[in-house]
Parts: C-alpha cells; sequence; structure tokens
C-alpha cells in the first residue's frame, strides 16, 4: 500500500468510496471533494497506485488542524488503512504548523470512534445534531508536537 496526495484523477473513486460509507444525506457531494483535492491536504491509499483503498482529507488553521472525512473501502477495512492515513495526515498537517488536531466522529460509529481513540485522540464533547436531526457526533482532539521537536509526552 502505498499512500499519497489525492489527484483529480483519484476523484471518481473516492466519491464511490464515500458513497460506501455515508448515506447520501451526509455524504460529501462530488464538488466539495474536487475542492478539497485542491486546497486542502488531501491523501489517498492505493494498491496498486491507481486504486484508491481509502482516503483522509484535513487541514490547518495557524496552530489548529483538523480531519474533515476519514473513508476506508467498507472491503479493505481492519488492515490498517485507516491508522496509516490518520498518521500520514497528521505528519502534514503537523509540518503545516499544527499543534493540536480535532475532528468529528458519528456516535452510532463506534469502530470509527474506537480507531481514533487507538490513534491517541480524546473525546472533548458530544455535538448534538451534527450530522442532521438525532444524529451526534463525538468532537475529539490530538495533541500533536511542533514539526522538529520531540514528543515529550511519555
Amino acid at each position: 500500500m502505498k499512500i499519497r496526495r489525492a489527484e483529480k484523477r483519484d476523484l471518481t473513486q473516492i466519491v464511490q468510496i464515500e458513497s460506501l460509507c455515508f448515506p447520501q444525506e451526509a455524504a460529501f457531494p462530488p464538488q466539495m471533494f474536487a475542492y478539497l483535492i485542491d486546497y486542502a491536504v488531501s491523501l489517498v491509499a492505493c494498491q496498486p497506485v491507481k486504486k484508491v483503498l481509502g482516503f483522509i482529507m484535513g487541514y490547518t488553521s495557524g496552530q489548529a488542524g483538523a480531519v474533515y472525512t476519514l473513508d476506508v473501502h467498507p472491503q479493505y477495512r481492519r488492515m490498517g488503512i485507516g491508522s496509516s492515513l490518520i498518521s500520514a495526515l497528521e505528519k502534514e498537517l503537523q509540518l503545516l504548523g499544527a499543534e493540536s488536531i480535532r475532528l468529528e466522529a458519528a456516535v452510532e460509529r463506534p469502530e470509527a470512534i474506537e480507531l481514533y481513540h487507538k490513534a491517541g485522540y480524546q473525546d472533548r464533547e458530544l455535538v448534538r445534531n451534527y450530522y442532521g436531526r438525532g444524529k451526534h457526533a463525538l468532537r475529539m482532539r490530538k495533541a500533536i508536537p511542533p514539526a522538529g521537536k520531540p514528543d515529550l509526552r511519555t
């Protein structure tokens, strides 16, 4: 598996994976993914180079980073792809100056919350109706050391 920057040629596969991971009312539209590929930190996990297995998209604003979305094709889950994508995005955001990363995970997706906990994210707050009426999110956060400085948290 290789992790690389997302490109326009990946858009069709990204949209397809999103449709497998989220219901239509919660899925990002193709135009949003096209925008994020151009303007956010967008990474894909591929095997071989052209087949997209999963993707992650995030951004920084000053010292704060955030994850927009993380999707792994259902056939390729529980293979370490999500963890690898999270780690790769954290490194990219760290190089851009992020010292913490925030994300939201649907409370009805315990497997996603478990993945983020294993990656070191901590629960911050419950955000009611984040994904629509009655669909809540757990906001999570992880502190990361500034680029070039050792992680002294042990």
